[in-house]
This record gives structure tokens, sequence and C-alpha cells, in this order.
């Protein structure tokens, strides 16, 4: 079998993923859902004319591929589902005290500081809650998802509840942020082209001379439980694609050259601790030619247990390792961060564990006891991006290079996996997984794919 040795120097820009926002709440899901994936994991591929199985894609949904792909469920089980359970039932009690400023019962806002945020998959889950804390933080917001009836109904809601909201009493500005929403389909490389465009109109002088930047792109949106390739492509090549065509805009470089942005520019990658199950990216038994697409090879059958899953999310993370290493570290250097936001309880982790588990978790009260709201799991997202914001714009020493974990809105420092931050495997994952996807949709700055 031949492997990809070198990406292409020319690359595209495909859209992630407008999809069900990705909460990675489904790590306890998966717990639930385990005993149902299991009736499909003892399913076997049927012997081959010479009596052997093969790994090779076999897109038949009434069987499983055998593979050697290795996973540390182990590790999962400790650092990701207990930790997590934990930290529901019993800190998060103790936080429940904390409640957002209030003035008559109304949310305050701050006006708007010229800024763009770009939140994915934001029209359900706590996507649709991000949007609205980036909203009353004084960012304009641009919603991009695929249902364009939520989406205007997301924008005009958010908008309405601005409108209604007191601003923050030190400032005289009454002006609301813009809400815009922009259709974005993950499969579909010219959406998130569609995306890059919106962002750039948005980007230009008002009457004032005043030019708004983009400052935050928060790539939530997922899916799991789906066919294995859309996985893989939803979940890591949409957010890669979509960063990387908007990341001139986020280092501050408009057509003229000049650095605008006033704010620490930041890629946050939503993330989850199903991970940590996950030990390498790439199944070295998928036969490959120099010219193949790694996963068009995966085997066209649904994520039963959630494997490629947690794949998709450890080679995210490995994707902000790559851009850690290979964009410049000096002038608007982009903070780059994965966050988890913990179990939450979400149309996506509903719709994937069925009616009956979902009933039965609800009615028995341990829906609200050991998942998190939309709204918390949105708060812990958006407290590493306040993070980020209190760090300074031109950070140019090593420490930008060191991964940035949050779990439950806190630095977790080296509580992710290590092979999330394997500079080998990130560039293995490049130049055989993600540098074929992105031939001829987007240009990359010199030296990125090199090592």
């Amino acid at each position: 079998n031949q492997r990809s040795s070198s990406p292409n120097s020319s690359f595209g820009f495909v859209a992630p993923a407008d999809t069900t926002p990705d909460d990675s709440s489904q790590v306890l899901e998966y717990l639930v859902v385990d005993t149902s994936a299991s009736a499909h994991s003892n399913t076997q591929i049927p012997p081959s004319a010479n009596g052997t199985t093969t790994s090779t894609s076999y897109t038949s949904k009434n069987f499983t591929p055998v593979t050697n792909m290795k996973s540390n469920k182990l590790r999962w089980a400790i650092y990701g589902i207990v930790t997590e359970l934990f930290h529901n039932i019993f800190i998060r009690q103790l936080n429940k005290g904390k409640r957002r400023t209030m003035t008559n019962g109304r949310k305050i806002r701050q006006p708007p500081n010229n800024e763009i945020a770009v939140v994915t998959g934001a029209t359900g889950g706590i996507g649709s809650q991000i949007a609205h804390g980036l909203a009353f933080r004084g960012y304009d917001v641009v919603i991009a998802a695929r249902d364009i009836k939520r989406g205007n109904e997301l924008m005009n809601e958010i908008q309405t509840k601005l409108a209604e909201s007191p601003v923050n009493s030190t400032s005289r500005n009454e002006a609301v942020p813009v809400i815009t929403f922009v259709e974005y389909h993950a499969d579909k490389p010219q959406s998130a082209l569609d995306v890059a465009s919106s962002v750039q109109s948005l980007v230009k002088e008002d009457g004032s001379g005043t030019k708004r930047q983009l400052t935050v792109l928060i790539n939530n949106a997922g899916i799991m439980g789906k066919e294995k390739p859309l996985t893989m492509r939803v979940n890591l090549i949409g957010p890669v694609l979509l960063t990387l065509s908007l990341l001139p805009l986020l280092n501050g470089t408009t057509n003229d050259g000049k650095l605008n942005n006033v704010s620490a520019p930041t890629v946050i990658n939503v993330g989850s601790s199903a991970h940590l199950r996950a030990t390498q990216v790439i199944d070295n038994d998928i036969p490959l030619n120099e010219n193949d697409s790694y996963i068009d090879n995966l085997p066209g059958i649904p994520d039963s247990d959630l494997s490629t899953y947690g794949q998709s999310k450890l080679a995210l993370m490995q994707f902000s390792t790559l851009l850690r290493r290979w964009q410049p570290q000096s002038g608007n250097a982009v903070h780059i961060q994965d966050a988890h936001p913990g179990l939450v309880w979400t149309p996506l982790l509903r719709n994937h564990i069925g009616e009956t588990v979902t009933n039965t978790l609800q009615r028995s009260g341990l829906a609200k006891l050991i998942y998190k709201t939309p709204e918390e799991g949105a708060q812990s997202i958006l407290a590493s991006l306040d993070y980020a914001q209190r760090q300074s714009t031109a950070t140019t020493d090593a420490s930008s290079r060191q991964q940035l974990y949050f779990v439950n809105g806190k630095p977790c420092g080296y509580g992710a996996a290590k092979e999330s931050r394997d500079i080998d495997a990130s560039i293995q994952l490049w130049k055989e997984v993600i540098g074929p996807e992105l031939k001829g949709v987007v240009s990359l700055p010199d030296g990125w794919g090199e090592g």
C-alpha cells in the first residue's frame, strides 16, 4: 500500500459543518448507549474468497469491519466519564449560587465592541447558547448553520433580547450588536467559501471610519453516530477548512495588508472527552494508493460505537497542535484552544440515545442530575474565550505554542490525551488525511505542512 507522503502546496477550503451542534455531551451518552451499540459490534465482516477477513471499506450497514485500531476505554472512563460525573453531580451544585448579572430580571449586555465572532452549529444545544453569550458580550455574531428556518429564528430571537436588555451602566452606547445568519453545510466546499465571503463583507469601515474585525471563531458544529466518512468530514475537515479560510481575517490582515485586530484573535475547537478513548486516528489497515482519500476509504457504515467520533475529536486536537506550531508567533498571533464543555443534555445527545433512554433519564431525574444544561455547557466554552481575551494580543514567547485544553471552563493543562499533542502523529494526520482533502481549495502560508 502506498501512502501520500506530502501535502500539496495548494489547498482548498470546505465548509465544516453546519450540523447539529457538537456539545460533546455525547460522552456519557455513549456510556448509556454502549449496550445497544454492542449489538453491532458482535457482527463480523464475512470471509473473503480465501477465507480471511479484511478491514477495507465495507459499505454494508449490516457488518462492522475488523480493525487493529487500538483504543483506551479505561483512560476515557476514568479521566472522562467519572471525572465529569463528579463535576456535574457535586461541583456544579456548589456553583449554582453564581448567577448572571441581572437588572429587574433582565440580563445586562455589553455595548458593541466592533468585533465579529463566528460560531458554527449554532441553531440548537450549546451552539445557540454560545451565540447568545457572544452577543451579550458585545460581539457581532455570525450564526453559521444549515437550518435556515431555525437560523433566522435564532437571529431574530437574539436581536429581540438584546433590544430589551439594559446596557452596562458604565457605557452610554445604546447601540446593539449585529446578528447575522449564514447557511452553512459541512459537506459542501462552496458553503465554507460563502461563510468566509460573508464575514469579509462585515469587516469594513462604517461612516465613522470604524472597522469591525473578526476576532473569534468557535468550531462547535459536529455529528455523532452517523456514517464514518461523514463523521470525519464534518468533525475534522469542516473545522479545518473554515479555520484556514478565515485565518487571514483572524490575523487581522485585510487586502491592504494592515493589522486591524485590537483583541486577541482566538480559535476555539469544541472537543469531547471521547478523544481520550482514541490512541490513533489513522487505521494503517486501510489500503491507500498515493492519491486516494483516506476518508473516502473508511467503511461506509454508521459509527455505532462512536469510535470514529472519538478519533475525529482527537484529530481536531492534533490540528490545533499543528496550528500552534505553524502559525507565526508574532504580531496578532491567533490563540488556539481546545475546549470540552462537559456532559450536556442536548438535542444531539437525545437524538443519538433514542426516545426510550431519553424518557427514562428525564422521568427518573437523572438527566438534570448528571448532565449540564445547554447554557451551562456554553458557559464552559465562553470561559475559555474569556481566558484568551485576558492574554496579550502579541504573544511571542514559547508558551504560545503550548496546548491549552479547557474542561468545564478551566484550563486543564495536560489533562488531554498525550496523543493530542504528539507532533509526529499530527504531521502524519496532515499528510495522509487532511492534506489530500484540501487540494485546490485554499492556499496556505509558506512553510505550512512541511514539518
